[in-house]
């Protein structure tokens, strides 16, 4: 018979199993960490995994089934990123492994975490607009999966970045060692209040919907019928491998550690195309989606498939243009260009980390990046509705930095900071002297004080 622990500590929202041990090793006045493993696991010798715990099944039956397993871990740990992008086989697999107990490392070598150019992060993050929401809230901060996940470096829901503790994320050094969030020193390795580009909060956003939401994929997407793919079927890899970089930019790509060096013959965004990887990380597939466009939950590894004739087995995701005519229906696509146009321009106006001029070029990568290739620049006399619409969108330089500070003072506001005339420049890339339209609308942000905002 199983002993059961007369208490353990309800477990919060997002909250990771590792963090809730460390409340309980906290709570119970037990002099070691081997202690608190015993009590939780017997004489097990269970280490302080961050992201994917193994022996969950033993610990629900030992806290007396306060939680079942599978609540643990589909609500506390990693698993739902991890197994998102997996086949049933492994999935199950996986789970098993969590629930029942494995050899040390065995869950993560299962998944070719070790392999993988996507490193764990070094030290266990937290927010601190969450650490303070928690204790205003609970009474205690503590430890959340999302801000554990590889490729999150910002929390989405403050806009804020990371911080960075003290608390090594692997157990190499501490096998043992389950420290609680309360107890531990601001140790910022980034500056927590700077402007966060919008590309980590995006990033960030559609890691946290793998992590929340249980969704498997009935058929994946095929980059068939796009600008990456001829006719014959060819990818388009240099063009791909271009606009990839171009969108994310290498910065951004290294600082996840999900370069891609063109030039080569295989990078792991060759191998996501094809289809050819047995299991690739799901920070790889939130990357592409977000490149295409497309949902996390729309997309498994893409591929171009044939028929023994050559004939392509796919469904075009938008509807053909009239093809019945050989001087093309340019009224078809006049309607269906603005449509294209408008919804660009919407979406370029929102971003509001370094907000793209709206140029006529500008509207035409942005479009062919994700969604077809249209040459605009040389079309666009064909396409009156669409001209029409992009001539009363166009904007000029003194327009453009207008904008710019208008979204950037929104920012400054919403991350809590008095806009200062120093910090909306640095915000906007922008230097003295301004133009004296510009020089007017810098003013009167930095003068309308108004609206109350947050001390630091």
């Amino acid at each position: 018979m199983i002993p059961l622990l007369a208490f353990f500590p309800s477990l919060y929202p997002d909250e990771i199993i590792y963090s809730g041990i460390a409340r309980y090793h906290q709570i119970s006045g037990n002099r070691s960490q081997k202690q608190t493993v015993r009590d939780l696991f017997g004489e097990r010798q269970v280490c302080a995994t961050v992201d994917l715990p193994s022996h969950l099944g033993l610990l629900a039956r030992r806290i007396g089934g306060i939680y079942k397993v599978d609540e643990l871990i589909q609500s506390h740990t990693l698993y739902p990123y991890y197994s998102t992008y997996l086949s049933n086989h492994k999935i199950e697999r996986l789970y098993h492994l969590m629930a029942e107990g494995n050899r040390r490392g065995e869950v993560h070598i299962s998944l070719g975490i070790p392999a993988s150019t996507i490193k764990l992060p070094v030290n266990m993050r937290y927010c601190i607009g969450c650490y303070r929401d928690d204790v205003d809230k609970y009474g205690e901060p503590y430890w959340h999966r999302l801000h554990q996940l590889p490729g999150v470096l910002v929390c989405p829901i403050h806009k804020m970045w990371l911080s960075k503790s003290a608390i090594p994320y692997t157990t190499r050094e501490q096998k043992f060692g389950f420290q609680p969030l309360s107890t531990i020193q601001e140790e910022n390795e980034y500056k927590t209040y700077d402007v966060v580009p919008e590309i980590y909060l995006r990033v960030a956003k559609r890691s946290e919907i793998l992590l929340c939401q249980s969704f498997q994929y009935a058929d994946s997407k095929s980059l068939v019928g796009s600008q990456y793919v001829t006719k014959e079927g060819r990818f388009r890899f240099c063009k791909l491998l271009d606009d990839f970089e171009g969108y994310f930019t290498s910065e951004f790509l290294k600082a996840i550690n999900c370069e891609v060096k063109n030039g080569l013959s295989e990078t792991w965004l060759h191998k996501l195309v094809r289809g050819n990887i047995m299991v690739s990380h799901p920070l790889r597939y939130i990357l592409l989606s977000e490149f295409l466009g497309l949902g996390v939950s729309e997309i498994i590894a893409p591929r171009v498939q044939y028929e023994s004739g050559g004939r392509k087995l796919y469904k075009k995701t938008r509807k053909p243009l009239n093809k019945s005519n050989p001087t093309k229906d340019w009224a078809e696509r006049d309607e269906y260009f603005r449509l294209e146009v408008e919804k660009a321009v919407t979406e370029i106006k929102a971003q509001k980390i370094k907000p793209q001029r709206i140029t006529v070029a500008a509207l035409s990568r942005y479009i062919g990046r994700t969604k077809f290739n249209v040459l605009l620049e040389k079309c666009l006399n064909k396409l009156p509705l669409t001209k029409s619409y992009i001539i009363q969108e166009l904007e000029s330089t003194e327009g453009y930095q207008i904008r710019r500070l208008e979204s950037a003072s929104s920012m400054v506001r919403e991350q809590g900071f008095k806009i200062q005339g120093w910090r909306l420049l640095k915000a906007t890339g922008l230097n003295h002297p301004l133009t004296k339209l510009v020089e007017e609308k810098f003013r009167s942000l930095v003068e309308a004080q108004d609206e109350p905002y947050k001390s630091m």
